[in-house]
């Protein structure tokens, strides 16, 4: 995966932007499907934000991504409520001192999940607090992955993957010596495995014949 570069500091520093969500649009080959952003004709209406708030209390999101899961499947959305105005800034610092800069056409999260809206109902597939988590249990041991450092929130990306959307997604961390990092590199890919009917990690790796392979993980033990 190309890493962003320095384009963080470019984006306008605004106070709709800093009490909403870091967001830009993603680029690239996506499945047309899937759509970006607040403004969702036809899959996310006004009516939906108060009910998945009142239901999963998060008091301030945006969507990321959304997507019809078919006519009678309901609708699956990404979405993300901000991190602190005092943790934004210590990412803004960071990045413009040449530091960490989270991905340009990614979001930036304390908070994450993945919804699907079925009629009235509203099932909650993917949870990213302080961890990735399905309903099953966590997607990966991040106490085994992580460098030490205190989490700021989430940096993450939406994409498609089998007719879902999908996320690759990386922890803020903040050193002991104020330092911003990056938790992963490359990021979770988080996506949705059809065989286990649920959100998984999504995991690459080279083998002894240096052939790239891939396949879904099983849950960490909790």
């Amino acid at each position: 995966m190309t890493r962003p570069g320095r384009l963080f500091s470019g984006l306008r520093w605004s106070g709709a932007l800093l009490a909403a969500l870091v967001l830009a649009l993603i680029g690239g080959a996506v499945r047309a499907a899937v759509k970006y952003g607040d403004a969702i004709p036809a899959i996310v209406k006004k009516s939906d934000f108060e009910r998945i708030k009142s239901v999963l209390n998060l008091e301030r999101f945006s969507v990321i991504a959304a997507v019809w899961l078919g006519a009678t499947e309901g609708r699956e959305l990404i979405i993300a409520e901000p991190i602190s105005v005092e943790s934004l800034d210590r990412v803004k610092e960071s990045c413009e001192a040449g530091g960490f800069c989270p991905d340009p056409v990614g979001f930036v999260g304390a908070r994450v999940r993945v919804v699907v809206l079925d009629d009235h109902d509203i099932t909650e597939s993917l949870r990213i607090d302080s961890e990735a988590r399905n309903p099953k249990g966590r997607l990966v041991d991040l106490g085994r992955l992580l460098p030490p450092g205190r989490l700021l929130g989430w940096n993450g990306r939406a994409a498609s993957w089998s007719d879902h959307v999908a996320l690759e997604i990386t922890p803020i961390l903040e050193r002991a010596d104020g330092r911003i990092i990056t938790g992963l590199d490359p990021p979770l890919t988080l996506r949705w495995n059809e065989a286990a009917d649920r959100f998984q990690f999504f995991d690459c790796w080279v083998d002894d014949a240096e052939e790239t392979r891939c396949a879904f993980e099983e849950e960490a033990e909790d």
